[in-house]
């Protein structure tokens, strides 16, 4: 390589062309093993960062002088990582330039190559995603209008750990339907479509959930009965002025708490999206 005369070490923003192929090659996720943390999430936004090998500027890890700025944005000098990990390797012992570019060469072997992107389709993904547990509640305890005694927020902690512990075990499209449906529920939760349900919960007619995300009976009756062996979600009936109709309820917990109904009430409070709990699983939102 030869360096241009009087060249100073200065930070190239990558090309949009050096982008788009970092991307494809990283399958949408990290590029640190056995890291599920996706580099652009369900709104379109990319969440990860594009992390130099050998840095571009000096005093930054793993600085080359014998590269050229131009070389240093290139594809091969790039990797994307989750936040988290690109702070890991900054620790230039534990990860010198030739142990990242074997990280960055495995990870993009494996879509690069048909057979193996096939053979990684049959991993089992749930294993890898991320969630948080909450640690006091704070947030959404200031957001009621329930006053809760301590002795009742170390109970729903309890209750709420032992509840994720086998909703991060749901495969990521059925919390999206999840998802959906007690958003819907919860819009609706004025009108005619949407009755209490048992002691404390919620249904929503079956025909609503169809009309309003264009899906098929049977599509709605497949995921709804997938995700009541989960015991999130049940089939059952509902009293309307025409009879009794198909629907929907959303199960609260064993002790009686509606949780999901009140996390969605939290969330328009909140002013987001029910997809950080359902889908991002970051339950830490709920602590102050």
């Amino acid at each position: 390589m030869t360096i241009p005369m009087n060249e100073e070490p200065k930070r190239l923003t990558p090309t949009g062309q050096t982008l788009r192929e970092l991307f494809l090659k990283s399958g949408n996720l990290c590029s640190f093993p056995n890291c599920g943390q996706v580099m652009m999430n369900h709104d379109g936004v990319f969440v990860g960062e594009v992390c130099h090998i050998e840095a571009a500027e000096k005093g930054g890890e793993r600085f080359n002088e014998a590269m050229t700025n131009e070389e240093r944005r290139q594809a091969a000098n790039l990797m994307l990582m989750c936040g988290t990990h690109h702070k890991i390797t900054n620790d230039v012992l534990k990860y010198p330039v030739w142990k990242l570019k074997a990280i960055k060469s495995e990870h993009e072997a494996r879509f690069a190559s048909p057979d193996r992107a096939m053979l990684e389709g049959l991993r089992d993904w749930t294993q890898a995603s991320q969630y948080s547990i909450p640690r006091n509640l704070g947030r959404f305890v200031a957001s009621s209008t329930y006053q809760y005694e301590q002795n009742e927020i170390q109970d729903m902690l309890q209750e709420l750990a032992d509840h994720i512990a086998t909703f991060r075990l749901i495969p990521l499209q059925l919390r999206e339907f999840f998802s959906f449906v007690v958003e819907r529920a919860h819009r609706m939760r004025n009108t005619a479509v949407v009755r209490k349900w048992g002691w404390s919960g919620t249904a929503i007619l079956t025909s609503d959930i169809e009309a309003a995300f264009r899906l098929s009976p049977h599509a709605v009756a497949q995921r709804v009965n997938q995700l009541e062996q989960y015991g999130i979600l049940s089939l059952t009936e509902i009293d309307t002025d025409m009879g009794e109709q198909h629907g929907i309820g959303i199960n609260s917990l064993q002790s009686g708490w509606p949780l999901w109904n009140d996390l969605a009430e939290f969330c328009e409070k909140m002013g987001s999206r029910l997809a950080i709990f359902a889908i991002d699983m970051d339950f830490g939102q709920l602590d102050d």
